[in-house]
């Protein structure tokens, strides 16, 4: 999986990595935001990604990691 998006404010890459997807968010100014490796992320971990950019990119991003 090799995409790019965006969601609000945010555009946000989500990539594969070998085996593990591989998250990267920047702002609209440009400014990476976010740039992690979510296969084991845990809930905290999101928690963190939503307060660093929004609920919305958490939910779109989680879905199509459970797509694949």
């Amino acid at each position: 999986m090799n995409t790019m998006f965006q969601v609000g404010d945010f555009f946000v890459r989500l990539r594969d990595k070998g085996d593990r997807p591989k998250l990267t968010v920047w702002n609209n100014s440009g400014t990476k935001i976010v740039s992690e490796f979510i296969s084991a992320a845990t809930p905290s971990s999101w928690e963190q990604i939503e307060k660093l950019t929004s609920p919305e990119v958490v939910e779109r991003v989680r879905e199509l990691v459970q797509a694949e």
